[in-house]
């Protein structure tokens, strides 16, 4: 996966990068196969004095891109809170695609012969080698 990882209005010392580089290297266990990382930190809305630092993190690969987006105080903190929230939506996605190739199939009321019930027993069905007590 190829990570960039970028600051706008912010500076970033080497340490945050390579953090920001291995934390997102780890979503890759959510889901394979997604090709490009983009991290990118920058100052935080005016007036939200608690939160100056955002990070957005934005993940492309099969056909799908995936963002998120943490505020924080720090910038280690704003990148711990889009981890979450991507690892999240990942994992939503791949149960979506996961379902998708993979349809559920509903029972169908079938004694075990092949024969229909008949309507009078509709609700009940016909189990072989059980005998009653």
């Amino acid at each position: 996966m190829d990570i960039a990882v970028h600051g706008r209005h912010v500076e970033l010392p080497s340490e945050v990068r390579e953090h920001a580089v291995a934390k997102v290297g780890n979503l890759s266990k959510y889901l394979q196969g997604m090709e490009r990382a983009e991290v990118l930190f920058s100052e935080g809305k005016k007036g939200h004095l608690a939160d100056p630092v955002t990070c957005e993190l934005m993940l492309v690969g099969h056909g799908h891109v995936v963002r998120a987006i943490g505020v924080g105080a720090k910038p280690d903190a704003a990148l711990e809170v889009a981890i979450d929230k991507a690892a999240h939506r990942l994992t939503k996605l791949k149960t979506r695609l996961v379902a998708r190739s993979r349809p559920r199939h509903k029972i169908s009321k079938v004694a075990a012969n092949g024969n229909r019930p008949n309507e009078e027993d509709e609700g009940e069905l016909e189990i072989e080698g059980i005998e009653e007590l």
